[in-house]
């Protein structure tokens, strides 16, 4: 079976950091040390020529110095620029004199490269947890059953997009009610100092929106979103999502997604929180290393959770080896997200087999081989939740070639317990991975607020999500969290 990450072309660019084994010593929590210019961009500006021209984020401390004070600088030392409306960042592309400067200019505290991300799914396999299994094993259903669907709830997916014009459980513009898609570089964006300056552009502008299908050719968004919130349309029900009452914006990032792209859907989506009423945000995708509070993601997400919405981040998919959580996951603001098998029985997909246990402890087949793993005792580096993430079947999209490429193999094999309907085929295909964990939190989200009345902040989320989990006896915090999913416990402790 494979083990790559859900596409090639998604993987990280640099060298990965060492990872402690499970049985050596405990390290203490990776921290980057304060300085200005980050090490991806230190290692870029090494062997980049004087004329290079480095795509960067700008990261300023508010309370010294302001947005138009450090483009206006920028512009002065001769760098494109680009704003965020709501984000205390500034994007711009400049030569590597010009990135020296940018990072002595006053109020300015670092400088990221605007670094490649990779989303967490996997090709789908010969076993199989199907959404219409992972929906009960989350105790979703029994919500659904209350009459509990996310009705009025908004569900933003920032990811490669949604096909929401072949895919009738995503259908825009009544399901997926925006779905919005990048068609620019950074480069072709940036606004240069010249006679006749042109306005500086904004982050949430540079989207091009009402499009019914926002997804190019990776499929990894709309899948996602069915998990989610799928009306289960195409397949009568068989395949609904978590939340399938809820509304999905769609924010088509780019099928190779960098840093400031996902910043640019922060910005729309802070921009149309009220007009589309989004409670939270999913984020299947990441990078690796230590945490920093001071990159431009963590900025962001902070932002966005202290606007009011639930930010949620798969953990990775580089487990099971201690220490290789996607740091945007370890943020204390944010709900981290674990994969694991299902808890039903007897399981016709026979998930388990893909949650052995590394340790020679015999525990449970509960957490994913693949679900990274955060560090013993580290009050920081830990998953907060588990969910299912082990080859759900969900919606396919049309031009999603490459999910559906990797995965024909399995779909298309119907002696496996991966296979599809060949009713169902058209529409639904299999994948695996944190990034599918992550959609089945994302919608409890929404059915937690409709039971609220949308009253319920994120840490007020977070929390009940925390303190209602299944516990999971033999595993450990750095690895699962507070434990399972319980949709239905979750919901009783907001429900008005």
């Amino acid at each position: 079976m494979r083990r790559s990450v859900l596409v090639a072309l998604l993987a990280l660019a640099g060298a990965c950091r060492e990872r402690p084994e499970v049985a050596g010593p405990q390290p203490a929590a990776p921290r980057l040390q304060a300085n200005v210019l980050d090490p991806a961009l230190a290692a870029a500006l090494a062997t980049a020529t004087p004329t290079a021209s480095l795509e960067v984020i700008v990261n300023y401390d508010e309370t010294l110095t302001t947005r138009d004070a450090v483009s206006n600088a920028m512009l002065d030392l001769g760098a494109g620029v680009v704003q965020f409306r709501n984000l205390a960042l500034v994007a711009g592309v400049a030569t590597p004199a010009q990135v020296n400067a940018v990072a002595a200019l006053p109020g300015v505290q670092s400088v990221y490269l605007n670094r490649q991300l990779q989303y967490y799914g996997r090709a789908g396999g010969l076993y199989a947890l199907l959404l219409h299994e992972s929906v009960p094993t989350i105790r979703a259903d029994a919500v659904q059953a209350m009459g509990i669907t996310g009705k009025g709830i908004g569900i933003a997916i920032l990811d490669s997009g949604i096909d929401g014009l072949y895919n009738p459980d995503l259908h825009y513009p009544d399901k997926t009610v925006q779905n919005i898609k990048v068609i620019f570089n950074l480069s072709d964006v940036v606004t240069f100092k010249g006679p006749a300056p042109k306005p500086l552009k904004q982050g949430a502008d540079l989207f091009v929106e009402n499009l019914p299908n926002s997804e190019t050719s990776v499929g990894h968004g709309t899948h996602v979103a069915g998990i989610t919130a799928g009306l289960g349309t195409a397949s009568g029900g068989y395949y609904t999502g978590v939340a399938p009452g809820a509304k999905v914006v769609g924010l088509g990032t780019g099928d190779i997604l960098f840093i400031f792209w996902a910043l640019a859907g922060f910005d729309y989506i802070l921009d149309h929180q009220k007009a589309y009423n989004i409670k939270v945000v999913n984020n299947s995708w990441g990078t690796s290393g230590a945490f920093d509070p001071k990159d431009p993601i963590n900025k962001a997400s902070k932002t966005v959770h202290d606007h009011g919405i639930t930010v949620v981040f798969a953990a990775g998919n580089d487990g099971p080896d201690q220490n290789t959580l996607n740091p945007y996951s370890v943020a204390p603001w944010v709900i981290g997200v674990a994969a694991g098998c299902k808890l039903v029985s007897p399981d016709p997909t026979n998930s388990a087999i893909h949650c052995d246990d590394p340790t020679g402890q015999n525990r449970a087949p509960i957490l994913a081989d693949f679900s990274s793993r955060g560090i013993p005792k580290d009050p920081m580096y830990h998953p907060d939740i588990t969910a299912p993430g082990v080859h759900i079947v969900s919606t396919r999209a049309s031009t999603g070639t490459v999910l559906n490429g990797l995965d024909a193999n399995h779909d298309l094999n119907l002696t496996s317990t991966c296979a599809i309907s060949l009713a169902n085929e058209p529409y639904y295909t299999c994948a695996s991975g944190t990034s599918m964990a992550t959609p089945h939190v994302v919608g409890v989200v929404a059915l937690m607020q409709e039971a609220a009345g949308g009253t319920l902040k994120p840490d007020q989320v977070r929390d009940a999500i925390v303190s209602t989990a299944r516990p999971l006896p033999g595993f450990a915090l750095w690895e699962v969290g507070a434990g399972y999913l319980d949709a239905l416990a979750a919901v009783n402790a907001v429900k008005r």
